[in-house]
């Protein structure tokens, strides 16, 4: 049999804020602690640089010392549940001022861009992608669907950009639907295929939206 305290060690509640901006994972953070009893394990999952740096932050802040590990570009983040009363925190405190201006999604519906002669539009298309990882602030994430989801396969001229900024933390996600529609299952090259359930969440969770 194990002891209680053996028992804390093996329990650990797992938070995925994955895709989620500050203060979200902050807040998502909180409440589940608020839950929790102390000495309890709690592991948070974010693939985002910025509530990283703000979730050790606050767990110190908490008076705790959290463990970090890393694998890609997702950080998991443990660390013991304070006996600190935190119904005085505030979790938008941990987020600068400026970090709502990174919550931004693109939506790309074409392979052109703008209305007039198809390839001038495709060159502008690529032109717009291939220099969005130029940018001082990535986008959170690139939303692909009807016709837009053929920029994703392994031949496209925009592939190399894009795993570029997947791998520097932006979410690529690609409309199951049109990728089946199309018959391209076996030629997507990045990017996670997803369904328009989780599409509407991103959407309706992001600060700005892009159509270029």
């Amino acid at each position: 049999m194990f002891g209680k305290s053996e028992k804390l060690k093996m329990n650990v509640k797992k938070i995925d804020t994955k895709g989620f901006l500050c203060p979200k994972p902050l807040i998502m953070l909180k409440d589940a602690m608020k839950e929790m009893q102390t000495g309890e394990k709690i592991e948070v999952l974010t693939d985002n640089e910025t509530s990283h740096k703000n979730l050790v932050t606050f767990l110190r802040d908490q008076g705790v010392e959290p463990e970090v590990l890393k694998q890609g570009n997702v950080y998991s983040i443990r660390a013991d549940v304070p006996s600190k009363d935190m119904t005085g925190v505030n979790p938008e405190s941990y987020c600068s001022p400026g970090n709502s201006f990174n919550d931004y999604t693109i939506c790309i519906k074409k392979t052109t861009m703008g209305d007039g002669d198809p390839e001038l539009g495709r060159i502008l298309m690529e032109a717009f992608i291939n220099h969005l990882d130029q940018q001082e602030t990535l986008p959170s994430h690139i939303i692909f669907y009807n016709e837009g989801v053929k920029l994703t396969t392994k031949d496209s001229p925009v592939l190399e950009t894009l795993l570029e900024l997947e791998k520097a933390g932006t979410r690529i996600i690609v409309c199951g639907t049109c990728i089946d529609f199309y018959e391209l299952q076996k030629e997507t090259g990045v990017g996670m295929i997803s369904n328009m359930v989780v599409i509407t969440e991103k959407l309706k969770n992001t600060g700005h939206v892009i159509y270029p």
